[in-house]
């Protein structure tokens, strides 16, 4: 118990100080964060973006669909739920009607590695601008589908294939296959095949924000991901400008995009 305590401080840390060095000075190229905005963070998990955007002054709402994750947010952000600074909601964003559920609506709206595992995703960003205040933005940071790890196979307990680039793109048959040769365990099969089911490209992500009705602002493309900094201690870099420029080609070597959008 002591040593999965010690694995969520670890991960919190490493989300708030991504937060704090590289999501919050890249929306504030576009929009400066003042204090007693309203910030909502989809896919909240144990919290940390949340606990870096009430220390930048913000009224802050996290949704997260499980149970234990949100309760471990709930205990971090306590104090600030104790002083109606943030709120953890236990929810699925498709149970809550922006016109008729919320007060307000956000000034700042985050999704950071959330649309990949998100069932529907053409419906989904049709119902979050909703959430938005007419000058509003919204954040997303995705792995492109084609990417080295865009199946997540660095969650599986096999040391190998933990570290086995691009192997998530065979035929799902053979995807499953090689990890129960591995000795996979049915559950952790299940969480990888699902972001196969939802995997997302740069071109798709773009083709469908455009339809729900948002205008990109500003883009980045990372050869090597910002949060790498803070997971393994490599130097963040950005994708090479001429692979960039390649529809298609440019997944397979971009770790992460930044986007920022708007109405």
């Amino acid at each position: 118990m002591i040593e999965l305590q010690a694995d969520h401080q670890r991960y919190i840390k490493q989300q708030y100080d991504t937060a704090v060095e590289f999501i919050i000075p890249f929306i504030e190229r576009e929009k400066k964060i003042e204090k007693g905005m309203r910030f909502l963070e989809v896919g909240s998990g144990y919290g940390g973006i949340c606990k870096a955007f009430t220390d930048a002054g913000c009224k802050v709402t996290g949704i997260e669909l499980l149970d234990h994750v949100s309760a471990i947010a709930k205990d971090l952000l306590q104090t600030e739920i104790a002083e109606a600074r943030a709120e953890i909601i236990n929810k699925n964003v498709y149970d809550i009607n922006p016109e008729k559920d919320l007060d307000a609506k956000y000034d700042i709206i985050i999704l950071k590695d959330t649309i990949e595992h998100i069932h529907g995703q053409e419906q989904f960003v049709k119902h979050i601008i909703h959430f938005l205040k007419e000058d509003g933005v919204i954040f997303f940071a995705f792995p492109p589908w084609f990417m080295p790890f865009g199946g997540h196979q660095q969650s599986l307990d096999s040391k190998f294939l933990d570290k086995l680039p691009y192997f998530h793109i065979l035929p799902t048959s053979l995807y499953r296959g090689i990890m129960k040769l591995f000795g996979e365990i049915d559950g952790r099969i299940v969480d990888v095949l699902e972001v196969k089911e939802t995997q997302i490209s740069i071109n798709r992500f773009e083709r469908i924000t455009k339809e729900a009705g948002f205008k990109i602002l500003q883009r980045e493309f990372y050869l090597i991901n910002p949060s790498y900094k803070h997971k393994f201690g490599a130097t963040p870099k950005k994708q090479f400008a001429w692979v960039s420029a390649i529809p298609w080609f440019r997944d397979f070597f971009t770790t992460t995009c930044y986007y920022l959008l708007r109405k």
